[in-house]
């Protein structure tokens, strides 16, 4: 039943995974404020959180060549803008430009994993109460189905099940951890890879408890296809995840979400 677009060419796929598993060995800064402390990861580049307008504006550079400035085309319509810094991509997403083609999508994924976290990161707040959340072989009954691929009747499905509260685990049975840490977990379901990176915790969404800064990533086990995409997710008093954001970019928090419904 489930059904995807996807490109033959599994010599390509070695290139992505790396840019995808191997860019996030990393430690973390928190911010110098009492309380709860925000913190994120060292990839980010961020010293204090007084920094982020600034980082936002300097272009992104290759983590190997750091002389190296990354760059990313996007589209809207006939219209496209080669883009080198967080500020410009997220101004062009909000305008309705996207990656166009799977060539895009690849370059798209370090702006990913840093643009939207930094945005969120000039308006969080400490955080009040509750512990911090670590990934664990528990977590995919804990999260909604985040990166279902498949036709949009799949990803419609997907949709429905996380409205009903129905765990990633429930709506994909075939889906097993493969890796875990802290802060960065991999799971397979034998047609695509996952990862989740934690990029950042704080009190993103104002509810007082720690919310958590997502990375997530889908690739083809035999083609090269794959989507990366950006989540907050609050723990409930249930033991779920939910999320608390929207499901398309550019991600926006949603309003006066609550933590537990």
């Amino acid at each position: 039943m489930r059904t995807a677009m996807r490109w033959n060419a599994g010599a390509l796929r070695i290139a992505i995974v790396p840019l995808i598993v191997g860019t996030f060995a990393w430690g973390w800064f928190a911010d110098a404020q009492a309380g709860g402390n925000p913190s994120w990861s060292s990839k980010l580049n961020l010293k204090s959180l007084k920094d982020v307008r600034n980082r936002m504006r300097v272009p992104l550079s290759n983590e190997d060549q750091p002389q190296v400035p990354l760059k990313v085309t996007l589209t809207n319509g006939k219209v496209s803008r080669v883009i080198n810094n967080c500020e410009d991509y997220l101004n062009a997403v909000t305008a309705g430009y996207h990656a166009a083609d799977n060539f895009a999508n690849k370059e798209s994924g370090s702006f990913i994993s840093q643009c939207y976290v930094l945005r969120d990161l000039q308006h969080v707040h400490a955080i009040a109460s509750g512990g911090t959340y670590e990934w664990s072989r528990d977590s995919l009954s804990q999260l909604p189905p985040l990166l279902v691929v498949g036709s949009r009747e799949v990803t419609g499905a997907a949709e429905q099940a996380e409205k009903r509260g129905e765990s990633w685990q429930q709506f994909d049975p075939a889906l097993k951890v493969t890796s875990v840490t802290r802060d960065e977990l991999e799971a397979d379901d034998g047609r695509d890879s996952y990862s989740l990176h934690i990029l950042a915790r704080g009190n993103f969404t104002g509810g007082g408890v720690e919310d958590i800064a997502v990375y997530g990533c889908a690739v083809g086990d035999q083609s090269t296809w794959f989507q990366c995409k950006y989540f907050v997710l609050s723990l409930t008093n249930q033991g779920k995840l939910a999320r608390q954001t929207e499901s398309s970019a550019p991600y926006a928090l949603k309003p006066q979400i609550p933590h537990d419904e």
